[in-house]
């Protein structure tokens, strides 16, 4: 870190990071080491995507994947050539070779095929024999063939009984027309409430490919929420919103206190602890949230002891809504 920077705040975060982990796509567009070094610090698994190992010369790959490695890196498969080895019947020879190329993670996924349980338990073991961590992704990449909300909620829960570092929900490239996200790319904030509120927020990781979705989950959930499928050049910038040294995350508390009730109330708690004293119009108008979610939000944090509710002395008909110092 420069002098300058190292005077004002010290922003390094070493690993390993129990929470708040980076998940780069790695598109082999450059090699690690001329740009990732300066920044590795905030990364903490490169997946390698899709089948693009397959079109590697062994030797590149090695030192594509050493190179990483030595960064403090560890290097992981997309789960649709895991898919692919699947199809032909040489899972167990794709685990071992990924592990002998000095792959570190492991992932499942069923993207495009059906995995039946019992061959992604043999799987998750053969890796944890390895050393290898385990990664599991849930969601389809067809956008004519998604999951419902019910079966997404099922499959996290299937994944979990595997014991795996982290269940991956789906994001694709794109961050649109998948899983939490609509056509556009907006985070569908009904399915992630659901999501954190079963299973919290420790184990699971949200592929969120563009800046304005992590910058939404991190205010939403929190600094600590993990992400992936962040391109290389993308780091820098979320890892500036983590320590709220950017706009949309200045000011914001470097860990809210336990908040029951998902990230709605969350998110309403972060707007009141920057804004100060605020009504429920301007609480709305903020978080997009509809009035009823809101209610149900700020009733939530009086109970908890969190907020305190006033009345508006310009205009009694009016409550204000700020911390309970």
């Amino acid at each position: 870190m420069g002098l300058f920077l190292s005077e004002v705040i010290n922003a390094s975060r070493p690993k390993p990071h129990k929470e708040g982990q980076t998940m780069v796509l790695d598109r082999i567009s450059g090699n690690p080491s001329s740009f990732a070094e300066s920044i590795s610090q905030y990364i903490d698994v490169a997946k390698i995507g899709w089948g693009i190992p397959f079109l590697l010369d062994t030797e590149f790959l090695d030192r594509w994947v050493r190179a990483w490695d030595e960064l403090g890196v560890s290097v992981s498969n997309g789960g649709t050539l895991l898919e692919y080895c699947v199809t032909k019947q040489k899972q167990e020879r794709c685990i071992r070779s990924l592990h002998a190329h000095g792959f570190r993670t492991f992932e499942i996924s069923e993207g495009i095929i059906e995995i039946p349980g019992n061959e992604k338990k043999e799987m998750a073991e053969l890796a944890r024999s390895l050393g290898m961590r385990l990664h599991i992704e849930v969601g389809k990449k067809d956008l004519r063939n998604q999951l419902t909300l019910n079966a997404t909620l099922e499959k996290i829960g299937a994944a979990l009984d595997l014991d795996p570092d982290i269940v991956i929900v789906e994001g694709r490239e794109s961050g649109k027309g998948v899983a939490i996200y609509d056509e556009s790319g907006k985070i569908k904030w009904d399915w992630v409430d659901a999501i954190i509120s079963e299973f919290g927020i420790k184990k699971i990781m949200f592929e969120a490919p563009q800046e304005v979705q992590q910058t939404e989950l991190i205010i939403r959930l929190g600094k600590e929420v993990n992400l992936g499928n962040v391109a290389l050049g993308s780091v820098a910038a979320l890892e500036s919103q983590r320590q709220s040294i950017r706009g949309d995350t200045f000011g914001v508390h470097p860990r809210q206190p336990d908040i029951n009730g998902g990230p709605s109330p969350r998110f309403v708690f972060f707007i009141i602890s920057t804004h100060g004293a605020i009504d429920q119009e301007r609480i709305m108008n903020l978080t997009g949230l509809n009035r009823r979610t809101t209610q149900n939000s700020l009733a939530s944090l009086i109970r908890q002891g969190l907020i305190r509710e006033t009345r508006d002395m310009t205009d009694l008909r009016k409550k204000l809504y700020s911390l309970n110092s």
